[in-house]
């Protein structure tokens, strides 16, 4: 059986393009939008990535929309708001973490709901959710059946009896949590960052609203969307891309199409070694292999971009060693809270760790760091500052603070 055996700025490239930070390739199997912009084009682009990671942690923007943001500078806050709550062509939902997905996905994820009703995607599910009863369940289902679209603090439940050192939870919260992660209960709107749930039939679009699909068929779909995002990938890599699916799942699906649909591939690394056997789809090959070189523009990317959410990936594959420092304490951080990844073209020559001061309207930089070998020139400078402003713009802030000693200030 041949390997296919692929260069490591090859597999730069077309991860790139499979990201949405380059030009499509010939052969792309993914979705793509052809509009410039407005949310047709964010549809377009949640649809390649196959989900946007939703976060509420906004030191600079919240990540599902500096994602867009970073992939076309015309995107605005609206346009996600639009696809999700009037056209529904986006829902809420979970995969490694809370996520925006395609509606399409919709009747796959029943089958996600089933994984999570028998506790088998996060094991931290079964204690957090035991903390209500089924008959607490069921009453707050049917309170959202009669009274319509609720927010937990909206339902007269009241508080869960926990012990000392827990934070206050009612009772809605946890079961609207747990109605919402089964797919009972869908995400309708947002006031703020508050959750507002609705019943599944009123939110998601209807022609999505089939049973769930057989498991076998489930398996194929998931591993195939998340081998095509991924290029090339080991089984534990494409069961991680949506946690859809157990890495043993995954390896018995490649077996299987082993040398018809699926073929062995090799990537060098960034260091100049392989970086082991991995899997690939046939009909992608001449894409990872051929895809169009990276826009030379610097782009400054929010820490949970899917390009970067695999650290050790990224590592073998950029040779950027990057880590969310956010939940580490502040005297251990080797860089800083809110570090965003600097990519210029197909490489990350920097990071910066930056936070929006909202009342002052002011952008600080708090730190600058290039990797070794980079030399902070005055283009590469005026470039970051270029960027900073558009992303500062974005975020509401136009006006930049720098510390002393950043951006040759």
């Amino acid at each position: 059986m041949t390997t296919v055996c692929i260069s490591n700025g090859a597999f730069r490239r077309a991860l790139l393009s499979l990201n949405g930070l380059a030009l499509a390739a010939r052969g792309d199997l993914l979705p793509r939008s052809r509009a410039r912009g407005g949310p047709s084009w964010a549809l377009g682009m949640v649809r390649r990535l196959g989900f946007v990671q939703i976060d509420s942690i906004s030191a600079i923007e919240r990540p599902q929309f500096q994602i867009l943001f970073s992939r076309n500078p015309t995107f605005r806050h609206e346009h996600l708001r639009l696809l999700l709550e009037e056209d529904r062509t986006l829902f809420e939902n979970w995969t490694h973490d809370a996520a925006i997905l395609p509606s399409e996905f919709f009747p796959y994820w029943r089958q996600f709901f089933e994984r999570v009703k028998n506790y088998t995607v996060h094991p931290s599910y079964r204690r957090y959710f035991s903390l209500v009863t089924r008959e607490q369940i069921d009453a707050v289902a049917r309170l959202v059946a009669k009274r319509g679209a609720l927010r937990p603090r909206d339902a007269d439940t009241g508080t869960l009896d926990l012990p000392a050192g827990y934070p206050t939870l009612s009772v809605a919260k946890v079961a609207m949590e747990y109605l919402w992660r089964t797919g009972t209960l869908a995400v309708t709107r947002r006031e703020g960052q508050q959750k507002v749930y609705d019943l599944v039939r009123k939110v998601i679009p209807k022609q999505h609203l089939g049973p769930k699909v057989p498991r076998t068929r489930y398996l194929d779909w998931a591993c195939r969307e998340s081998l095509m995002r991924l290029g090339a990938a080991t089984p534990s890599e494409i069961a991680h891309f949506f946690d859809a699916v157990s890495k043993e799942d995954a390896a018995r699906w490649c077996r299987r199409r082993l040398g018809d649909e699926v073929c062995e591939a090799r990537i060098v690394g960034a260091d100049g070694g392989e970086s082991g056997v991995r899997f690939a789809l046939t009909a992608q090959v001449p894409m990872l292999r051929a895809a169009k070189p990276a826009p030379r523009g610097m782009r400054l990317l929010s820490p949970f971009d899917p390009l970067i959410h695999d650290r050790k990936r990224t590592l073998r594959i950029f040779g950027f060693d990057y880590a969310v420092e956010i939940w580490v304490p502040a005297k251990k951080r080797r860089y800083g809270y809110y570090v965003l990844p600097i990519l210029e073209g197909d490489r990350f020559t920097g990071r910066l760790d930056a936070k929006v001061d909202r009342k002052a309207g002011r952008l600080n930089v708090l730190g600058l760091w290039w990797e070794k070998g980079v030399p902070p020139t005055r283009a590469r400078n005026s470039q970051l500052e270029s960027e900073l402003l558009k992303l500062g713009a974005f975020v509401g802030g136009p006006e930049l603070k720098f510390a002393r000693g950043y951006l040759g200030t």
